[in-house]
This record gives structure tokens, sequence and C-alpha cells, in this order.
């Protein structure tokens, strides 16, 4: 058997920045650059830094986690809705993540909650039970909820 490959997703650039010439002070701003070209700046959520600590960057972290784990799971809910012969036209989700306190001053984000919103085809109707077969089969086969310990909830509207 052999070691699966291991595949470069991201490189994480960051530099001192505005503080290098005060003690014990460093800008968290950086920079996500991603295969296939994406560059994003992110820094930390601005609930856990005081306010002079904060940068101007509002992608964080933690913000990324949870788009990434509903963007997966948006993902693989459209490959098995379309799998099904099921006629999809939008798909909209204002994810929330729960940040949990496991310390003093350490958290984790602990459950992610998932509220799509869904439009059919005008000539498609789908049932409740179907949906929540879809997501469940979705969570199932979707490798970031089969990466993570974080629980992943799903709310219909």
């Amino acid at each position: 058997m052999t070691d699966p490959e291991a595949l470069q997703l991201a490189t994480i650039d960051w530099t001192r920045g505005k503080w290098s010439h005060v003690k014990g002070k460093y800008a968290r701003e950086h920079t996500w650059h991603l295969a296939g070209g994406t560059k994003l700046k992110a820094t930390d959520t601005d609930a856990m830094l005081p306010q002079g600590f904060r940068d101007k960057i509002k992608l964080n972290p933690e913000n990324l986690f949870v788009a990434t784990v509903a963007s997966a799971h948006m993902l693989s809910w459209l490959h098995v809705a379309f799998q099904m012969g099921i006629e999809v036209e939008t798909y909209r989700d204002p994810a929330a993540g729960v940040l949990t306190q496991i310390s003093d001053g350490v958290y984790w984000v602990s459950e992610v909650i998932l509220s799509p919103a869904i439009t059919f085809a005008a000539s498609q109707e789908v049932m409740p039970s179907a949906l929540t077969q879809i997501h469940k089969l979705a969570n199932e086969q979707c490798f970031i909820a089969n990466s993570i310990k974080t629980k992943v909830t799903v709310r219909s509207p």
C-alpha cells in the first residue's frame, strides 16, 4: 500500500508588516494563495481581538472555514440532487458558525449551521422528506464533512 499523494492546495504568506517596529505586536493580516491562482487577504476574527489589533480585512479563517463547509456541502448536495433527476435553479445558504470556548481564551468552531434556501425548476416538486434525505446523503459523501470534527447541522427554512 502506498501513501496518498499530498496536493499543495494553498500557500499562506505573512509578514510582520506595520508593527515591525513595535515589540510584541504584529499584524494578523496575511494572504492566501490558493491552487488555481486565487489570492485572498485574510486576518483574525474581530470577535477574538482587542480593537488595537484588528486589521481592515474581513476574511478570517473562521469565516472561511464555515464557507468551506457550506460550499462543500452544497456541491455534494447538488451532485446528489442532479443524480436523482432533480432540477435545481438556485441554492443560497447563509451559513453560521458556533464558536465554543474550550478554556480561557481558546475557542473552536464547534458547529456549522447550514440553512439553505433552494428553488427548483417550475415543473419540479420535491417533498421535504426527499430534501432531508438529499442533505443526509450529501453530508455522508462530502469530503470536507468527513474531514472535520465540527458538527454540521442542516436547518430547513
